[in-house]
């Protein structure tokens, strides 16, 4: 076994003990395994913030867009995100943190009612099991090439150890060894970048490369991908914010103020760690690497020096850790509060909430297993996760905040008919113009919204107020509201 091989052994060792003193910090609450008990400070919500941008799926999929159609491409997923992190800091974090919420659903309720809340949930919950199963398909893909074992059995393997690391602790276990797992991943891409850099040149290799690796073009001729990459930039800043794990670690956050700081943060170091993974994926095409979503660990285990290789690798396997945890703690809380309690004629226990959720956690699990062994494509399953919230959710969620006319009628036909349009346009699109299929369905689901709302304010009269009144622990734990 190699040098690299050994230190992802110690890396799994050091996050299960991890994972087990974040049991004992839930503390049988409900509150605390859902959302950390919302005392979590600026700085480690703000660094978990950035593993969805270093993960297995940013990661080995920014790098292998990049070497494949250009730097913009692999680019847009950390810009993307950046972008996101900035809008959630200036116009969400502060009201959805005043929200007092379990769960990202349930605004959908509160502000309108219990049916858009279900469809909301499902529409996330799809998206969600998809950015799952792309963040396990390049966990899979990394083992792979380091060990050189089966794909879809250390997938399934791989699927298990998330499933029990992310159970102990709840959210709890995510954030805290969140600062621990980015910051490896940190130093390791960072570290590679450098030490390529200054081994083989800049300006060497941009002489070497086609130009339209690196220029503009990628962002401004629709025939190097420039709508496509557009279209990327938008779902991910867009989609994300309203994605179950991100506003969960939001809302964990210890006040409105630092919830906002964190995203800030969060913003600035997905730029600055976010953008060299395009870079370094622009050096596997000059080192002549096999394009495809194992060159960023072909590189690190053949291209840079040993203790560099060992941080890039283990710091991409701690950030996927981390943002696994959260999904999947994300989407079976959920499921179990905003569908199975919802609909529950009892008042649930914080013991029964909790056992629940575990329990759902479970089947998730299994759909994104399957998913990312038939569909093993880092990067592109990262931009299709958001493009089905950004499609289905983005629209009732902001005008839901913003506009006191928008009501549950106009919410559930922006969610049904965003997603059914979104589907449709996959169809429709040509593939020269991929792209509109993801920048239309919200702008088609924003205008239903609007009209249905003006003409059925009567008939369905909107719950501006809904917020006025925090609710209490026990109100948030019995799901009544």
């Amino acid at each position: 076994m190699n040098y690299i091989g050994i230190a992802v052994i110690v890396f799994a060792i050091i996050t299960f003990w991890i994972s087990l003193w974040t049991y004992f910090k839930v503390k049988g609450k409900a509150v605390n395994y859902f959302k950390a008990g919302a005392m979590m400070p600026v700085w480690v919500v703000g660094i978990s913030l950035v593993a969805p941008a270093i993960d297995a799926n940013g990661s080995i999929g920014a790098a292998a867009r990049s070497a494949e159609f250009g730097f913009w491409s692999g680019a847009s997923i950390p810009i993307g995100l950046a972008a996101c992190m900035f809008l959630l800091g200036r116009f969400f974090a502060k009201p959805i943190w005043n929200m007092n919420m379990m769960t990202l659903a349930d605004f959908f309720g509160r502000r309108y009612n219990r049916t858009v809340e279900t469809l909301a949930t499902l529409t996330m919950l799809v998206g969600s099991v998809i950015l799952l199963a792309g963040n396990i398909a390049g966990l899979g893909i990394l083992f792979h090439g380091v060990f050189d074992l089966s794909f879809v059995p250390i997938v399934i393997v791989l699927g298990a150890g998330i499933l029990l690391y992310s159970l102990t602790g709840g959210f709890f276990a995510s954030l805290s060894s969140s600062v621990f797992q980015v910051g490896i991943f940190i130093i390791g891409i960072l570290s590679a970048f450098f030490w390529l850099t200054f081994h083989y040149g800049w300006e060497d290799l941009l002489m070497k490369l086609p130009h339209d690796k690196y220029s503009s073009v990628g962002l401004t001729q629709i025939k190097n991908g420039a709508l496509q990459n557009w279209a990327a930039i938008i779902s991910l800043a867009l989609g994300n914010v309203v994605a179950l794990d991100l506003v969960q670690r939001v809302i964990s956050a210890e006040s409105p103020r630092a919830a906002r700081k964190s995203c800030y943060l969060g913003g600035v170091l997905i730029l600055l760690v976010g953008t060299p993974v395009s870079l370094i994926g622009l050096y596997a095409v000059y080192l002549k690497k096999e394009l495809g979503f194992s060159l960023l660990i072909d590189l690190a285990m053949e291209n840079v020096p040993v203790w560099i290789g060992i941080l890039l690798v283990v710091g991409v396997i701690a950030a996927s850790i981390a943002v696994a945890s959260g999904v999947i703690l994300a989407m079976a809380n959920t499921m179990t509060h905003n569908l199975f309690q919802r609909y529950s004629q009892s008042v649930w226990s914080d013991n029964k909430l909790l056992r629940t959720a575990r329990l759902m956690a479970i089947p998730l699990m299994v759909l994104a297993i399957i998913f990312a062994c038939v569909r093993p494509e880092p990067g592109t399953l990262l931009i299709l996760a958001f493009d089905i919230v950004l499609a289905g959710c983005f629209v009732p969620f902001v005008l839901g905040i913003f506009w006191k006319k928008a009501n549950s009628a106009a919410a559930i036909l922006s969610v049904i008919c965003g997603v059914g349009i979104r589907m449709a346009l996959f169809w429709i699109v040509p593939e020269d113009w991929a792209g509109l299929d993801t920048l239309l369905a919200p702008v088609f689901s924003c205008v239903l919204f609007v009209g249905v709302a003006i003409t059925t304010q009567e008939r369905s009269p909107p719950r501006s107020d809904a917020f006025k009144r925090a609710l209490s622990k026990e109100e948030l734990v019995a799901g009544k509201y």
